[in-house]
This record gives structure tokens, sequence and C-alpha cells, in this order.
């Protein structure tokens, strides 16, 4: 999956096909598509929040969803990006510790009303 375009090319297995289950849970709100029943986390509940708050709620609901996959065995390093967290965006960086070994991801929500 090329992730800027969100296209998917050929087939992959392992690490790649973690990282790609991984990008597409931080990004699918959680109960809005039927393809998608109970993958994904909730995220509309976090707009119009104050960001500090956003920051320390994401992080729970980071580790809640991807711990439930078998290859995920802990989430750790939760990091704030200030400097690429705009005015209605919010970045983090941190560390996916799996049966492949650590994978580093850093993403980023925006959080305006437009985006609902």
């Amino acid at each position: 999956m090329h992730i800027n375009s969100e296209r998917i090319y050929g087939n992959i297995d392992g690490k790649e096909a973690l990282k790609q289950m991984i990008y597409k849970n931080l990004n699918t709100e959680y109960g809005v598509h039927l393809i998608y029943p109970t993958f994904g986390m909730p995220l509309q509940d976090l707009f119009g929040k104050p960001k500090n708050f956003v920051y320390v709620e994401l992080i729970r609901r980071i580790e809640e969803c991807l711990i439930k996959d078998d290859r995920v065995n802990s989430v750790i390093n939760f990091k704030y990006l200030k400097d690429k967290s705009l005015r209605d965006e919010l970045s983090i960086s941190f560390t996916v510790n799996s049966v492949y070994g650590e994978i580093e991801i850093e993403n980023t929500w925006k959080f305006d009303y437009d985006n609902i």
C-alpha cells in the first residue's frame, strides 16, 4: 500500500502487512464502515477537544486498538511531534513491538469539522 495515495499494489506479508494493518487501523473510524465493523478506532468524539486531552486519549486508544492483533506484543515510546502538529492537526510517533521486531510509526490526525 502506498500510504500517501492510499492505493494498494501487489501482495505483501509479514512486517509490511502488519504496517499496513496499523496504518489502516489508525485512520479508520471505528464502527462506521460496514466492511470494517470491528476495525479502526473512534476518533470523531475527539473533534473540538483540547490537544493535550486528545494526545493522552489517542495514546490509550492506539494501544487498545493495536494490541488486539496477535502479531503486536506492545506499543511504546509515544512522542508528541510538536513541529508537525499544526493548528488542527496532531502528530504522534511510537514504536510497535511485534513478532517481526520493532516498527516505528508516525501518524498525523486532522481534527477539523470539515473532515467528519
